[in-house]
């Protein structure tokens, strides 16, 4: 079962919006803004990967998304 931190890097401005559609998304079990190099962390937990794979693609996507860097649970 494919779990991953996703760290999130967003364009100023956009976090509000882009933390409320990485929310909705299905297999997103939490987001949060966070301080650091990275603008947000959100765990994703989908079953089979292929479903991971389309939430990933999707959070990379979004309006406002810079970059991702993925983190799967071992």
């Amino acid at each position: 079962m494919p779990k991953a931190f996703i760290m999130i890097d967003v364009v100023p401005g956009q976090e509000a919006a882009v933390q409320t559609a990485i929310q909705k998304l299905a297999g997103v079990k939490m987001v949060h803004q966070v301080t650091g190099e990275h603008d947000m962390i959100a765990f994703i937990d989908a079953e089979p990967y292929e479903e991971f794979a389309v939430v990933l693609s999707t959070i990379r996507q979004l309006n406002g998304v810079r970059d991702t860097d993925s983190h799967l649970v071992l």
